[in-house]
């Protein structure tokens, strides 16, 4: 089924209904590119949100800002089982929301405070309604679940859309229209850079500006808002002295896939289709979720934001071919091990020798057919794959 997509305006009306309604479930929102959040609403007003390009990474900086150290992206899985055993949380819990259920785990615990507590969850809101702010036109639908329990605490959805607005919009008068806050920032001339900057200077933002720190992350160390930051180095971005770099999530602490909550996640990037829907059909029938990709400009956006478990790429394709979207993916750690299988149909030893340069992990000829493709998934996932 063919999404609606609605513009903000009408947006702001759906969730003011919400409100007066007072809807208990969850609002599900998508956009055009494949992005997926969810708000969690009591009584028409919100308890929490999630989803996005950084669901791990926002929830782990708000998370270090209320007080709870979780900061060490590499130690992330340590440092919660450390605080709270993660196992504690029921298979409904991890399946519902399991950031907002370590947050009453903490609470109950007292390891987070009450007024870390609501500023936690209030900034994750607000940062959440930017982010679908940002992207225009989303798909709105209301489900009836249960609610999340017990409520931390209430957020007024007009007032919180309300600032989400208006921090979008102080966001494209700065001339940040163009530029994510969940990039990095990465110097590119060092010489040019060290010109414009004292040596004090240069040694501290060297440390923030290496492509691995998202402008919301450096902002949030440097107490000041993300406007201020991306404002402070537009113009050496657009000289060209600095770059913004894409930047994939953390790894989640919890893997759903193992308790099997998530069915695992394909992503066919191929301007065929045929071929696309043939690959979803082959899936989901295997009990996969898939998502295809026909416009390759969109590739890379879709998948940092749905972070796939493999992804099928064509090779031949129209304004970015696979060997650019495999090289670009390979160079975002989120990505660098995961599974890239090439679609092509030309068995020719020269492509599969480039595409192994770029980082191809294995090819698969076209025209497909189930028996390989899901061989080929089977290998890499190592789960068993329902035929």
């Amino acid at each position: 089924m063919v999404a609606e997509y609605i513009t903000l305006d009408l947006l702001a009306t759906q969730l003011s209904e919400v409100k007066q309604k007072h809807f208990s479930g969850r609002i599900l929102l998508k956009s055009s590119l494949g992005q997926e959040w969810s708000l969690y609403t009591y009584l028409g007003r919100i308890l929490y949100a999630t989803g996005g390009s950084h669901p791990i990474r926002r929830w782990v900086r708000n998370t270090t800002i209320a007080g709870v150290d979780v900061s060490a992206a590499r130690d992330l899985q340590i440092r919660i089982d450390a605080l709270t055993d993660i196992s504690a949380l029921t298979t409904a819990e991890l399946e519902s929301c399991w950031e907002y259920y370590l947050l009453v785990n903490w609470a109950h615990q007292g390891r987070i405070g009450r007024d870390g507590l609501i500023k936690h969850i209030q900034t994750t809101i607000v940062e959440v309604l930017f982010d679908i702010v940002g992207a225009q036109a989303v798909s709105c639908e209301l489900i009836e679940e249960k609610q999340l329990a017990p409520q931390l605490t209430l957020i007024d959805i007009d007032r919180a859309f309300g600032i989400a607005v208006q921090q979008q919009q102080q966001w494209q008068q700065a001339g940040l229209a163009d530029v994510s806050s969940h990039a990095a920032i990465e110097i590119v001339s060092i010489p040019e850079f060290q010109q414009m900057v004292s040596t004090s200077a240069y040694e501290s933002l060297k440390q923030v500006l290496n492509g691995k720190q998202s402008i919301r992350e450096i902002a949030a160390k440097a107490r000041k808002t993300p406007v201020a930051i991306g404002q402070s180095f537009l113009a050496q971005i657009q000289a060209g002295t600095l770059q913004l770099v894409g930047l994939g999530d953390f790894a989640s602490p919890v893997d759903l896939t193992k308790i099997g909550v998530v069915k695992p996640l394909v992503v066919c990037i191929d301007d065929s289709p045929f071929v696309c829907d043939r690959l979803e059909q082959i899936f989901q029938q295997a009990g996969f979720q898939c998502i295809s990709v026909m416009d390759s400009l969109k590739a890379i956006p879709v998948v940092i934001a749905k972070k796939p478990q493999i992804i099928f790429l064509d090779l031949v394709m129209p304004n970015a071919n696979g060997y650019e979207i495999c090289s670009r993916l390979r160079k975002i750690s989120t990505f660098k091990d995961t599974p890239i299988v090439i679609l092509t149909g030309n068995d020719g030893t020269i492509d599969r020798v480039r595409a192994r340069v770029v980082g191809a992990t294995d090819f698969v000829t076209k025209p497909v057919q189930s028996e390989f493709v899901l061989e080929v998934a089977q290998k890499y996932l190592k789960i068993p794959i329902a035929q």
